[in-house]
């Protein structure tokens, strides 16, 4: 059997339970891994011709007459098992958190129709890679539970810094939702057009994505501007499943955030638009939450938007929640400049954004830095902006976004911004997509 030990920097954790393994079962084979590596275990899955291997954690082990109990356990597993569960149990201290399967039919994980394990690029919590796969099989396979005095699991220990609880809670729901979409056929008349404009965010792009098909509603459009990446961005966008929601255009130039989000304005099909970064995401109830608060909005309403949850990327990636920020319930377009407070999430009314011929591509840096807030700014002179409290949306702060890059800049921007008296219209130039 293949044993799969996932890794911690502990190396005395490592060497335990590959010691412990050598000496109850040494004829199984050892692969291990302190990174989470799904790559190499993929690779070896591809060659594998046993029906089940083992993960483990670092500091896991297993007594001398767990070889003989498992043997007798697989001996009886039914075939629509995907595997087994062995509970934690004390091992962890977070609430509602399952534990991961100790053993994996090989067929089931090869019937996934997906990489037997999604990598880094795919899945951008790590620690989740057990869970991510767990969740989606159960939509075709059974898993047995059991317990068991042979396993003696690894207590986990959190580093100070991550909010173990909060990030499984915040979590959870994407990996457990996005298990059991099912694809239409015929495309649905959408309610919302939700707008991703990307550049070279291929390591991020497709959670993003993930969080748009994990929504409670099924009803929106989502449109794709690639800003002519020269990264993997094209190859992330082949491989996602046909889905007759989802339009895709790549720009044969960089133009910027403005000129693309024009773009999408011109094709949305949708009452209402939301902006998605492509190194964000979006919570489950995200759209029927805006969606509700849209069919009660007066027609003056141009924007909707709410709470966010921030996430701050270390020097690793490793994502460090931050709570929730809270945005002002009323909208003062002096204290959003001098604070450069972010507004997220952003569903704008389509047919106002039409009114004021989209965003500006002949601001400042081509309508490349702070569209956002000119075009808020705009709106809120003429229409209704409208709160909701609660958060509805994840935001992550990264010191290579273009943002940050470029943050000297907003000084001479700000200035500009309010030497306008009498804003000019958005002037959205050709909008004409490229597919």
């Amino acid at each position: 059997m293949l044993v799969y030990v996932l890794g911690t920097s502990n190396k005395v954790h490592i060497d335990a339970t590959i010691a412990n393994l050598s000496h109850i079962a040494p004829n199984w084979s050892v692969l291990c891994d302190r990174d989470y590596d799904a790559a190499a275990l993929n690779d070896h899955l591809h060659a594998y011709d046993q029906p089940f291997f083992m993960t483990l954690y670092a500091g896991d082990l297993l007594s001398a007459s767990s070889v003989s109990e498992l043997t007798r356990q697989l001996a009886v597993l039914p075939e629509h098992c995907a595997g087994i569960i062995y509970e934690r149990g004390a091992a962890t201290t977070l609430h509602n958190y399952s534990s991961p399967p100790l053993i994996w039919r090989t067929s089931a994980v090869r019937s996934s129709g997906r990489p037997f394990f999604l990598e880094k690029d795919e899945l951008p919590f790590v620690a989740y890679l057990l869970h991510d796969n767990l969740f989606h099989l159960k939509q075709d396979w059974s898993w047995e539970t059991i317990q068991s005095d042979g396993w003696q699991p690894q207590a986990k220990h959190y580093p100070k810094w991550q909010k173990a609880q909060e990030e499984w809670d915040l979590i959870r729901p994407i990996l457990e939702a996005e298990s059991t979409t099912l694809l239409p056929k015929v495309k649905p008349t959408p309610a919302i057009s939700i707008v991703i404009c990307t550049f070279n965010n291929a390591d991020y792009l497709p959670w993003a994505i993930r969080s748009v098909y994990a929504q409670s509603r099924p009803d929106w459009e989502l449109i794709i501007i690639d800003d002519a990446s020269s990264d993997n961005t094209q190859k992330k966008l082949a491989s996602l499943p046909a889905d007759p929601r989802i339009r895709m255009y790549t720009n044969d130039s960089n133009y910027g955030k403005s000129h693309c989000l024009n773009v999408a304005l011109s094709v949305a099909e949708a009452p209402w638009l939301l902006e998605l970064d492509a190194d964000d995401w979006l919570p489950p109830d995200a759209i029927r939450i805006l969606l509700n608060a849209a069919n009660t909005a007066t027609p003056d309403t141009s924007l909707l938007y709410g709470h966010y949850y921030e996430w701050t990327e270390g020097a690793r990636q490793q994502l460090i929640y931050g709570g929730i920020r809270k945005t002002p319930a009323e909208f003062h377009a002096e204290a959003l400049l001098a604070g450069a407070l972010p507004i997220a999430p952003r569903c704008y009314r389509i047919e106002t954004l039409h009114s004021i011929h989209g965003w500006m591509v002949n601001a400042p840096y081509e309508g490349r830095l702070y569209e956002d807030f000119e075009i808020i700014i705009r709106l809120s002179r003429s229409h209704q902006l409208r709160h909701l409290p609660e958060p509805l949306y994840h935001r992550r702060v990264r010191k290579s976004s273009i943002t940050h890059q470029h943050s000297e800049k907003y000084a001479g921007w700000m200035t500009w911004m309010k030497e306008q008296t009498d804003l000019p219209r958005g002037d959205g130039g050709d909008t004409r997509p490229s597919t």
